[in-house]
């Protein structure tokens, strides 16, 4: 584990190798303090001038402020390049990580884990940096540093000290790996708990409508039983096995140092100067064997949240192989060529979702595709942007395979509004989340945007127009608003290919049909698709249908073609204008 977040860690590698020298300064300093009251007794002892006093009181005055100014280094190095950098770069890096993993990666992982895996896994990293910062790396040099003059002066008494703790940090080993499954399992109620958590907050409207609260606050407290109980058996074994043997060793290496340093003094091989001093230097020794225990088993129990972080930003990243950036004349065209593809894992028949599908799409056309639910229309979206990457077959943009171009040089040449349910809305006002794409726009650009996406009217209207905020999700806008945001910030963003996937769903006929008087406009000079359930709104302006079913192409042509076919698509015409 400690390899893991240490490898994890690499920015900071010469931070810490800084720290640790700093951090021997300090210690031998705080060394130098334990053997005051010694020298004391032995300046008594040598019954030295009144002088002699007076200097070492200015002495220690002079030392206890330069141990002050280098306590206080010490201590802006742990908070200024260790705490919150470290904090700063496992976030950015998390961040970073979701960013650069492709959609069937985050089609795998529920968001409220991640988010919540994350979260706690940087706490726990943290607070694992801290305790070595703060507590674990001071301790263990200022156990190194103490058993050299403890050599010096009682060499049996130092080889006890060894070899107890040898034996303290096996036990306190052994102990945390017969901890480590209550652990695991905690962890994953802990995911679990997260998961549910958010999930209860964001369909608090479902639960009060339904009136199901109580059965979810059941499964909150179940879940919760279950981390107390696994909680339980972990300090259980930790506090009635492992530390009753901490203590036995401990209390018998003390009364064996006890006999050792009674014979050294009737032996006359330690005077009381030395033995003051040595009996400080083994109860602090002895004190940083429990510290060095608390401090391991605090690092165990945190290890699992930050092994599980590090494991998440150690995953492969997809890798970038296309290198094309230079971008094609306008308008673009689209060629798909016996495309295969499934989401999970490799293409079969029965898995896939789109099957040795084929569609020319010319520069500047506009291609509406149609079909049943499930027939792999939205699917069509994600393969050509290399979303979703396909199992087999070619396709081209601007006549360029999209596996040469640049990742972010493709999505570029991509506009988009999905689905309702699809439509992300942020929590911030609706002109940002009509300028996500261009935060530069004016507000002319933004206004005439919203014009042709027939949501300026409503805008206007609000109290603070564009400034109003629409909450989380933009949970106070209709479905038909957030469609509508959803396409004006693609009008405005003006890429080569417009991709429009049920965009007027859950729009009114009066809107729609506004919308449709501006989508001449809208599309001039693109190349664009548009998927639809409702095959009205597709008539007028597409150059040529396509329709799907069952992830495969069955017909293709005008809609009056297509109606003399009585195929797939007059049958669904037919039902739709009964």
């Amino acid at each position: 584990m400690f390899r893991k977040i240490w490898n994890l860690l690499k920015p900071f590698h010469r931070t810490f190798y800084q720290f640790v020298m700093l951090a021997v300064l300090y210690e031998s300093l705080q060394l130098v303090n334990s053997y005051v009251m010694s020298l004391v007794v032995r300046m008594f002892g040598m019954e030295v001038m009144p002088v002699a006093w007076v200097i070492l009181i200015a002495s220690l005055l002079v030392f206890d402020e330069i141990n002050m100014r280098l306590d206080n280094a010490y201590d802006w190095h742990i908070v200024a390049k260790h705490s919150y950098p470290v904090y700063r770069f496992l976030k950015l890096s998390a961040i970073a990580k979701f960013f650069k993993m492709d959609i069937s990666w985050h089609r795998q992982h529920n968001s409220g884990t991640l988010v919540g895996k994350v979260g706690d896994g940087v706490w726990k990293t943290l607070d694992i940096v801290d305790v070595m910062s703060w507590e674990f790396v001071p301790t263990l040099i200022q156990a190194v540093l103490s058993l050299i003059p403890l050599f010096i002066i009682s060499p049996w008494v130092g080889l006890i000290a060894i070899i107890t703790f040898v034996i303290f940090a096996w036990l306190t080993v052994l102990g945390n790996k017969e901890k480590k499954p209550y652990r695991a399992r905690r962890q994953d109620y802990y995911e679990e708990e997260w998961n549910k958590s958010i999930e209860s907050v964001q369909s608090v409207e479902t639960n009060l409508m339904f009136g199901q609260q109580e059965r979810l606050l059941g499964n909150q407290e179940t879940l919760h039983n279950n981390i107390v109980d696994e909680a339980f058996k972990e300090h259980r074994i930790g506090i009635f096995k492992y530390n009753r043997w901490r203590i036995r060793v401990l209390t018998l290496a003390r009364r064996i140092i006890l006999v050792i340093w009674i014979m050294q003094f009737m032996q006359g091989t330690i005077d009381i100067a030395n033995l003051i001093f040595v009996n400080v230097l083994v109860e602090r020794l002895f004190h940083s064997f429990w510290r060095f225990a608390r401090l391991l088993d605090r690092s165990a129990e945190n290890s699992e949240g930050a092994s599980r972080l590090a494991g998440l930003l150690n995953e492969e990243e997809p890798q970038e192989k296309g290198i094309f950036q230079e971008i094609p004349s306008q308008p673009i065209g689209i060629s798909i060529k016996d495309v295969c593809f499934a989401y999970e894992g490799d293409y079969s028949k029965d898995d896939g979702v789109l099957h040795d599908f084929s569609l020319e799409i010319e520069p500047g056309n506009v291609v509406a595709i149609v079909g049943p639910s499930g027939a792999g229309k939205t699917t069509i979206r994600k393969v050509v942007t290399r979303l979703a990457e396909i199992q087999s077959g070619e396709i081209k943009v601007g006549g360029i395979d999209i596996q040469d171009w640049d990742g972010r040089q493709l999505l570029e040449q991509f506009s988009f509004v999905p689905q309702g349910d699809d439509v992300y809305i942020f929590d911030d006002n609706i002109r940002n989340n009509i300028a996500f794409p261009v935060p530069k726009a004016t507000d002319e650009q933004i206004i005439q945007a919203s014009i042709l996406a027939g949501i300026h009217e409503f805008i206007s209207g609000l109290r603070e127009g564009y400034g109003t905020q629409v909450g989380e999700k933009g949970i106070r806008l209709s479905g038909g608003q957030k469609q509508r945001v959803a396409l004006a910030r693609a009008i405005l963003a003006d890429r080569p290919i417009l991709i429009l996937d049920e965009a007027t769903s859950a729009i009114d006929a009066i809107t729609e049909k506004e919308i449709q008087t501006n989508m001449k406009k809208i599309l001039t000079g693109k190349t664009a698709i548009i998927i639809a359930h409702r095959l009205a709104t597709i008539w007028d302006i597409a150059d040529k249908v396509v329709v799907m079913e069952m992830g495969k192409k069955v017909e293709e042509g005008i809609h009056k073609e297509l109606m003399k076919n009585k195929g797939l698509y007059a049958m669904m015409v037919s039902l739709q204008t009964e």
